[in-house]
């Protein structure tokens, strides 16, 4: 598998980045080392905003810490806001360093040379100096208690900051947080995306399942048949240009365009469009919809892809280029790609391709040392082995285990609950950490501000939330 392929590939993890909800924001700034070892003397300027509406002296920190996105989050605009208002707290956010303004080395920053302090140990540091910063610059705030939350790569971060900084960080939210299915890892068993996806179209709809895979059977046969000259799956596909049976990549990138659209319909199933995520409001609802409807099995996998594609916005596409392999890059346009790739090939090396045999979709088994090699040959450096990232990070399932006032929030359609934190013993501690999984939800939807359109179970898990926030608060 090519190294671009790959990086295509992995970009399906970071579906994080929510979009605020108002256009303007009063950011300010905040100087941080380029490199808090002290490896380097230089500063950069670090992007954050921050609302004290309804503070009052001591009041927690809630803190939104900023994903994988080019956009920073206002403080107003996650639901850290609301629970600061529920809480006298005062809400922050931070822009992770080297994405959207937030740029060590300026327009040069995303070179494979100037990303090397873009580490998870600088990435942690900056938090602690970030609340430092709040604790002395706001009256009475000195010994208020931060709690940190953020989703998907975010929910990782999450995790480590309240499990390598527990004096800083009072109590984390990790919403869809990835904590397993590491690509060098030798567990096969740790790797479920896909199984997942399976699972939940299969809870839909068995009929409309198997109508998929026959769909897909139906593709391949026939790419490996045409007979002239590809035009007729050019037209019934949309395509940019005409398959050959002779492109094995090509037609392995075709069908791998298709098949991460029901994945990302399933992770992204939410109510409302959330622009720069989900094109279409309920694309779960609506694939299994048309999948029913539809009796030309070609027609199943094209209408569905376009679905996704062929709705106003960032993700619109005039046609499927299958030819080039960051075509699906702009399925989720907040994602900043090149910084995200680079810590996939440093501290959370997570497999997301790996589509295995006895699902509805097209088998891709993914070698373990694949991503690894790919890193190699890009950025000239290996990724950190599991066994690296538990013990030098303190993920190992004995530690999350033991773990304190972590939140894992996980939902019904979000593949990412299948390499997120599983189970937790039940514990009679009140400040024990607890895996939550809640039905009719989809990926770290908990973090956006509350909405009509809420399902039931997702007003209900915010509630829970609040009410763990203040147990923690008065008996930890």
């Amino acid at each position: 598998m090519s190294s671009s392929l790959f990086f295509l590939l992995i970009a399906i993890l970071g579906l994080g980045s929510a979009l605020g909800t108002t256009s303007k924001c009063d950011y300010k700034w905040i100087t941080q080392p380029i490199d808090h070892t002290g490896a380097t003397n230089g500063t950069f300027q670090q992007r954050y905003s921050i609302f004290d509406d309804f503070y009052k002296p001591g009041g927690p920190i809630m803190f939104f810490q900023g994903e994988e996105s080019w956009f920073l989050d206002c403080a107003n605009t996650t639901i850290m806001y609301e629970y600061a208002r529920e809480l006298g707290g005062i809400a922050v956010s931070l822009e992770h360093r080297y994405f959207g303004q937030s740029l060590p080395f300026g327009q040069a920053s995303h070179s494979p040379s100037s990303m090397k302090y873009l580490t998870l140990d600088n990435v942690m540091a900056d938090a602690v100096s970030f609340i430092e910063h709040i604790k002395e610059t706001n009256t009475g705030a000195s010994n208020s208690k931060a709690i940190i939350a953020s989703g998907s790569y975010g929910g990782f971060l999450a995790a480590a900051f309240r499990l390598n900084h527990p004096n800083t960080f009072f109590g984390s939210l990790a919403a869809a947080g990835p904590v397993k299915a590491f690509s060098n890892s030798s567990d096969p068993d740790t790797y479920n995306w896909w199984k997942w996806v399976n699972r939940v179209y299969l809870d839909r709809s068995q009929e409309a399942a198997y109508k998929i895979q026959n769909a897909f059977e139906v593709l391949q046969k026939r790419l490996k048949t045409i007979d002239d000259g590809g035009e007729s799956l050019k037209e019934e596909l949309n395509l940019c240009s005409a398959p050959s049976p002779n492109d094995t990549v090509g037609n392995f990138q075709l069908i791998l365009d298709i098949t991460n659209v029901f994945s990302f319909a399933a992770e992204l199933n939410y109510p409302t469009v959330q622009f720069g995520r989900n094109p279409v409001a309920n694309p779960l609802n609506k694939i299994i919809d048309i999948v029913l409807a539809e009796t030309n099995p070609i027609q199943v996998l094209n209408r569905t892809f376009w679905l996704w594609f062929g709705a106003p916005g960032p993700s619109n596409a005039p046609c499927l280029n299958h030819t080039d392999s960051a075509f699906l890059q702009s399925a989720v346009p907040l994602i900043e790609t090149a910084p995200f790739n680079y810590i996939t090939c440093n501290y959370i090396p997570v497999a997301s391709s790996n589509i295995p045999e006895g699902v509805i979709f097209p088998a891709f088994p993914l070698a373990s040392d694949s991503q690894p090699q790919a890193c190699k040959l890009k950025y000239g450096h290996l990724p950190m082995t599991q066994e690296e990232i538990f013990r030098r990070y303190h993920f190992s399932p004995e530690d999350i285990k033991n773990s304190t006032r972590i939140i894992w929030s996980n939902a019904e359609y979000d593949p990412t609950a299948a390499v997120s934190v599983d189970y937790l013993p039940i514990s009679t501690d009140v400040c024990a950490s607890r895996m939550i999984l809640t039905s009719n939800i989809a990926h770290r939807e908990d973090l956006f501000l509350p909405d009509p359109n809420d399902s039931v179970t997702l007003t209900q898990l915010r509630n829970k939330e609040l009410q763990i926030f203040k147990e923690w608060l008065r008996y930890c």
